[in-house]
This record gives structure tokens, sequence and C-alpha cells, in this order.
């Protein structure tokens, strides 16, 4: 091992729950729940602090499954529209 620390990992936890309340998110929904949607999406997460996660859920845009095949990371980088 080159520069690494034996036994440290990482805190999953937490790493979900700063991807989740990235403002950045939303750039993955929006060829999928459109512009408007995506803005009013983003301008509700900055006033009330709450994760775009949360509230594509909370104003049921996505179902939470379609939610995490649309934000699992394989689906994102793929080259074309990601169809749910």
């Amino acid at each position: 091992k080159y520069r690494c620390i034996d036994g440290i990992t990482a805190n999953e936890e937490h790493c979900r729950n700063l991807v989740h309340h990235s403002i950045g998110l939303i750039t993955a929904l929006n060829p999928i729940i459109g512009y408007e949607k995506s803005n009013r999406i983003a301008k509700l997460a900055l006033e009330t602090g709450k994760s775009v996660y949360d509230l594509v859920l909370e104003e049921k845009l996505l179902t939470k499954e379609q939610l995490e095949r649309a934000l699992a990371p394989e689906n994102m980088i793929k080259p074309g529209k990601f169809v749910l």
C-alpha cells in the first residue's frame, strides 16, 4: 500500500447525505423531469435546505426506485438519454 492508512473506511451514510443534498444532483434529473420542474426543485432546495432527493420524492416527480435508478453512477455516465 502506498499513502494509505490501514483500517480507514468511508462513512457511507455521510457520503450519501452529501450527494442527496448537492444541488448539482438536479443536473442528472433535468433530462428526466424536465427543466421547469428541475428549476423549481433546485430553488426549493436552496430556500428550504431540504435535499433535492427528498424534494423529488415529496413532489412525487419520481418513485424512490426510479430516483435510485436515475442516480445510479452507471446510468449517469452512459452516453445517450436515460430511460426509466
